[in-house]
């Protein structure tokens, strides 16, 4: 059995749950790794068999930081188990996405890189979690749909730049769909983990 080199944890839209993920790590395909699936704490109101990360919309930084830190809790054990030998990557989509970069922004060090999809990051975001230029190199893939309807790819347009002025190294990536992760976003997102 080959060793793991890298851990992606998926971050499920708003109204999924755990395996909602499974198709992206099927279609990516990446040696050697291990996909983790948590499911979100709370129960959406409006979708009885779907999951939120926060209760129904955050109403303080505190909550965000306690759904942030259950994130930065499974980091942690991952990093006191591998050490440094393993990379380690959150990828989100929609509600997930925003999650992985507001909480891959203050982990900092502790994880390689972070895939968005469908997500955004605003300044209020920024100020709200206290988020500080980083001094290192994170890695950040952006995928927007350019027909997406529910976050319009100029959020995602929005976060990129955000994201670059804070200091990350930002790939951003279009493609003419709706909101939704396309079959052609998998090789992306594979090349990406791989560099």
């Amino acid at each position: 059995m080959k060793k793991c080199e890298t851990i992606v944890i998926g971050l499920h839209g708003w109204t999924g749950d755990e395996h909602s993920l499974i198709p992206v790590s099927i279609g990516v395909r990446l040696p050697n790794s291990l996909w983790i699936f948590p499911r979100a704490p709370f129960k959406a109101r409006q979708i009885p068999k779907g999951y939120s990360w926060f209760d129904n919309k955050p109403k303080s930084v505190d909550e965000v930081l306690d759904t942030i830190s259950l994130l930065e809790t499974i980091v942690d054990l991952i990093r006191r188990k591998e050490k440094d030998d393993v990379r380690i990557f959150l990828l989100g989509f929609s509600q997930g996405a925003t999650l992985s970069v507001g909480a891959g922004l203050l982990m900092r060090h502790k994880i390689n890189g972070i895939v968005s999809i469908a997500g955004f990051l605003s300044r209020k975001n920024v100020q709200m979690l206290n988020i500080e230029p980083i001094k290192f190199n994170l890695p950040m893939l952006i995928l927007h749909g350019t027909k997406d309807e529910i976050v319009p790819v100029e959020r995602g347009i929005e976060s990129m730049k955000i994201c670059k002025e804070l200091g990350c190294e930002v790939v951003m990536k279009t493609y003419d769909e709706k909101h939704k992760i396309p079959v052609t976003a998998m090789k992306i997102i594979k090349e990406f983990m791989v560099k």
